[in-house]
């Protein structure tokens, strides 16, 4: 029994091993006909030269082994694809066909929409070298670009896109469902990536006017484009933005908005200063990128509520400044006629203030009298302020800067962004502050050093006194005039005179500062002061001997009346004068203590004077009477002879 289980068993083994064999040998055989097939027909398609006529156009038909072999099909015979071919006959198929691929693969699905619905297969998987759907995925672009040669489709290489490795598929779907993207999917495609814009640009006036029907409105691809994707501010500013805003017909006219309210951006400093390789300010810079308002006064980047933010975004230094000054104030506050950074720098053609004439120092003062003439503004500080801001124009600096000179208007004095009221203790007018903003660098620098450490400038700013003379005390505040002009009262030594002695003779001011009293008095009653009085052009004033801005007390060396000095300062008029003429005061109110002698003599010569004069008069009225009484005398004698 054994033995037969035995024998049945090994006729079973020896039976499996014969099928075995026999199907081994069958598979060997079909590869070895197989291959044998492919080789016959590369013995041919191998050769590069390979070529045949086609409707006038030599066609290739190389086939590189190397490649095919690797490939997806590389284990397929022709025959699987190009089914009806004659090896024996030349062309082997009269009546070319295109490979049908749905004969293996067709599991697979084309959208109805499929804009390559009607392009062959081997188009993007290519002919012989057959790659996967991953393979074919690592190298998309290329493959996109081999097909879609106009040149809107070629500029996507080097894209931003293309730089950051996003794939045609991304956009257009990919596989067999590619699709054409509408005006109106735009948004959905590109907010895939770009949630946070799309949300802004869904809500921004473009987006509502393009919902609304207008075929015209802006999408995201006609301001980023749609293959070459314009990232830079001068690319989207340039051909985005003003693509359609300088376009006459959609936006006629000369207001705002209009193509030639807009055209002067492109002559702007906006425009034509870059920042690496940027310009120094776009479109989107100001009015925002994606989500631009227009609906609501109080949303868009640009209205008078929102502008010093969005000016912030680049100027922070100056809008800060400005926020802090009157004008800025006034425009938080709400007031209609407060200026704004577009009133005084435009909106679209803003220049350079340093470089452009509009904004040069000579019109920088009729964009100021704009609003600070004629009343036109509410808020006046006092009464007649008009006309004193008016008759800047008849000032010197004025003058000046009509001559070409370099000299001060509006904003030097009174700042560029940070103007403030004459009150303010920051204000570069106020009282305190004056000096150093005419000795500020590039106007009045030496008659600062003067001053400073001048009993004026002490009593300014060490003591804070309220009546110190600062600059404009003496030379005016908006109509300074030249030292020569006839209109300043320093051109002349009674006008220097009459400066000075509306303090120095003023009693309450002698009193609250306890000043020396009588100056003025014996100023004019002085050879000196009489001289003047009388015309002179050389007699001595109060600037002649005290100086006109490093005036110092009498006890400081560096004083040019301190006695040591004296000499110097006398000695410019009088030459050879010494130390011994000033051992008595200048300026003497008490001659009888200040100086015995001189008030004798002085008195002495007065009766003397009166004495002489009052003699004089005596005998010529005894004289006169005499005269009348002898003539009266000579008339009654040559009465009587007549009789």
């Amino acid at each position: 029994m054994k033995n037969l289980l035995y024998k049945k068993s090994s006729g079973l083994i020896i039976i499996s091993l014969l099928l075995l064999a026999v199907l081994i040998s069958a598979l060997f055989t079909y590869q070895k006909i197989k291959a044998k097939g492919i080789d016959d027909c590369l013995v041919c398609h191998e050769d590069k030269d390979l070529t045949m006529d086609k409707n006038g156009k030599k066609v290739s038909l190389f086939v590189n082994a190397a490649e095919f072999k690797k490939s997806m099909h590389g284990g397929n015979d022709c025959t699987d694809c190009h089914q009806s071919y004659n090896p024996d006959q030349i062309p082997h198929n009269p009546k070319k066909t295109n490979v049908d691929c749905r004969m293996c693969h067709d599991n697979v699905k084309s959208d109805p929409d499929n804009v390559h619905k009607n392009v062959q297969c081997n188009s993007c998987h290519s002919a012989h070298n057959v790659k996967s759907a991953k393979e074919f995925g690592k190298n998309q672009t290329e493959t996109c670009l081999g097909c879609h040669k106009n040149k809107n489709v070629q500029i996507f290489k080097g894209s931003i896109h293309d730089n950051k490795n996003v794939k045609c598929s991304d956009c257009h779907q990919g596989g067999h469902t590619v699709k054409k993207i509408s005006k109106n999917d735009v948004l959905g495609v590109c907010g895939k990536c770009h949630s946070k814009d799309k949300e802004a640009f869904t809500n921004s006036i473009h987006q509502v006017v393009l919902r609304q029907g207008n075929s015209k409105a802006p999408s995201c691809l006609d301001c980023h484009g749609s293959h070459q994707i314009l990232r830079s501010k001068m690319d989207i500013e340039s051909q985005g933005c003003l693509k359609c805003h300088l376009d006459e017909k959609m936006f006629p006219g000369e207001g705002k908005g209009s193509t030639k309210f807009i055209s002067e951006y492109r002559v702007s400093i906006h425009a034509t200063i870059q920042k690496d390789g940027k310009q120094a300010a776009g479109c989107t810079d100001c009015h925002g990128n994606h989500m631009i308002q227009q609906g609501d006064p109080n949303k868009p980047s640009v209205s008078r509520t929102k502008i010093l933010e969005t000016c912030s975004k680049c100027h922070s230094k100056e809008v800060e400044n400005f926020k802090k000054s009157t004008h800025g104030q006034e425009l938080l506050n709400g007031n209609e006629k407060a200026p704004s950074c577009a009133t005084c720098h435009g909106e679209h053609n803003i220049k350079s203030v340093s470089k452009s004439d509009e904004f040069s120092k000579i019109n920088q003062v009729d964009l100021c009298l704009k609003c600070h003439q004629e009343q036109k503004l509410p808020h006046k500080n006092y009464k007649g302020e008009d006309v004193l801001i008016s008759n800047y124009k008849e000032s010197y600096h004025y003058i000046a800067l009509k001559s070409g000179k370099n000299a001060a208007t509006c904003a030097d004095c009174h700042g560029s962004h940070e103007m403030k009221k004459v009150d303010d203790p920051d204000a570069k007018i106020n009282r305190y502050n004056i000096p150093k903003t005419c000795g500020q660098l590039g106007c009045h620098v030496k008659q600062l050093s003067e001053y400073t450490g001048s009993v004026h400038e002490v009593s300014l700013i060490q003591k804070h006194g309220a009546d110190a003379p600062n600059c404009s005390t003496c030379h005016g505040n908006h109509q300074i005039a030249k030292n020569d002009d006839v209109k300043n009262r320093m051109a002349s030594s009674k006008g220097l005179v009459q400066l000075c002695s509306d303090c120095h003779s003023s009693v309450e001011m002698v009193k609250k500062y306890n000043l020396p009293i009588g100056r003025t008095d014996s100023y004019m009653n002085s050879f000196h002061g009489l001289a003047m009085r009388g015309g002179s052009k050389v007699a001595a004033n109060c600037e002649s001997c005290h100086g006109y801005h490093n005036i110092r007390p009498s006890s400081d060396t560096l004083s040019s009346i301190n006695k040591k000095n004296l000499p110097v300062t006398c000695g410019k008029c009088h030459p050879g004068a010494n130390q011994t003429l000033f051992n008595t005061s200048i300026h003497i109110t008490d001659s009888i203590s200040e100086s015995p002698l001189l008030y004798w003599i002085s008195r002495f010569y007065i009766l003397m004077i009166l004495a002489v004069i009052g003699g004089m008069v005596m005998h010529n009225i005894f004289d006169l009477i005499k005269k009348v009484k002898s003539k009266n005398k000579h008339e009654e004698n040559n009465g009587e002879d007549d009789k």
